[in-house]
């Protein structure tokens, strides 16, 4: 009698196995969806990163420019021709004897 109560039927063992496969599949399906959640969440998130560095990229090669024209710019005040040439141009200089003359612009 022992022998029977202790092996039970081969039903109550597949009722077992049926139950921590439905158990594992459960887990399964939770945690794939809390992984896809997350891969969502992240390429959000890499899409705004995307357009930032897309951004910062342009602002650093504006200012690469504006830095070589900042370099020109000093090497040619290195030069006196250039210095007198800017000093008449933007302040309206004039050598003794010169006179200015000033055309209206028109609109």
């Amino acid at each position: 009698m022992r022998e029977a109560s202790t092996t039970g039927t081969p039903e109550t063992s597949n009722r077992g196995a049926r139950r921590r496969v439905r158990l594992l599949a459960f887990a399964m399906v939770g945690f794939l969806t809390w992984a896809a959640l997350i891969l969502w969440n992240q390429q959000g998130r890499l899409g705004v990163k995307a357009a930032q560095v897309e951004e910062l990229e342009q602002k650093r090669i504006e200012t690469i420019q504006s830095n070589e024209n900042y370099k020109k710019e000093i090497e040619r005040l290195n030069d006196p021709e250039y210095i007198l040439q800017k000093i008449r141009k933007e302040y309206h200089y004039s050598r003794p004897g010169e006179t200015l003359f000033y055309t209206p612009k028109s609109p």
